[in-house]
């Protein structure tokens, strides 16, 4: 993934996301709310802290097992 393409996600909200764009992450959104993500690979799921704004962190879709990254 170039440089161009991360700074890009890390500004969009995942939960506006459409399935395909989160498939295309590797990524699935199990809840809504709490934004709790899971890895379409190994199916490890974390949940995502907003800032204090309210905003995802830069690199939130990230897989932990760093399966896509």
């Amino acid at each position: 993934m170039k440089v161009l393409d991360r700074v890009c996600l890390d500004k969009v909200d995942v939960r506006h996301m459409t399935e395909e764009e989160l498939g295309r992450l590797g990524i699935r959104l199990l809840n809504h709310d709490e934004v709790i993500l899971q890895c379409l690979h190994c199916e490890e799921a974390w949940e995502v802290s907003l800032d204090s704004s309210g905003k995802l962190p830069p690199g939130y879709w990230l897989c932990p097992a760093g399966c896509n990254g």
